[in-house]
């Protein structure tokens, strides 16, 4: 890219024409970058494979508890600046962001399969209260959590009513979580 910007700048005054193809790859090479998903990017530095393993399993060990990005560092002997850089690097969120979306998650398939109430649901999932729960899950799902529960929740008298479920990813979070 930079190499075809300086033979651009070169030859702007001497071949309009070849500077006008030049700006044209140019354009293109950072069209098709920034419309590449994020997953498809080359990634330059970030966390290594392994490390994000192991943030992944101390998360899912300590759902339910205070998880501070400190703790996450040290868990990766960084500081705790460092290790935020990386992490947003590497997952494109903070890493409290990603701590709030994977309890969304978890208590997501939670309700899937019990009939507790929310409350229960956001304090056995690392919420402080019913009302953060509400807020998080509706920032990350867009719906309320009661709202969402209703729309994918999975009931005998629903599967007996249409004679299926409604789709695989239902089947498969009800037969590993309940």
């Amino acid at each position: 890219m930079l190499i075809l910007l300086m033979e651009t700048k070169r030859a702007i005054h001497l071949d309009p024409d070849g500077a006008a193809a030049h700006l044209s790859q140019a354009i293109a090479l950072l069209t098709a970058d920034s419309q590449s998903e994020p997953s498809q990017r080359k990634i330059t530095g970030g966390l290594a494979p392994w490390q994000v393993a192991r943030v992944d399993d101390f998360i899912d060990q300590h759902l339910d508890q205070c998880i501070r990005t400190t703790e996450l560092a040290w868990l990766l002997s960084l500081s705790p600046s460092h290790f935020s850089r990386l992490f947003k690097q590497t997952m494109g969120m903070t890493p409290l962001m990603y701590v709030a979306a994977r309890r969304v998650k978890a208590a997501g398939q939670y309700m899937l399969c019990s009939s507790s109430s929310l409350s229960e649901i956001a304090l056995s999932h690392g919420f402080c209260d019913q009302s953060h729960f509400c807020r998080v899950f509706r920032r990350e799902t867009g719906l309320s959590p009661q709202t969402w529960r209703k729309l994918h929740c999975v009931t005998p008298s629903r599967r007996r009513a249409t004679g299926k479920l409604d789709s695989i990813q239902q089947y498969s979070v009800e037969v590993d979580h309940c």
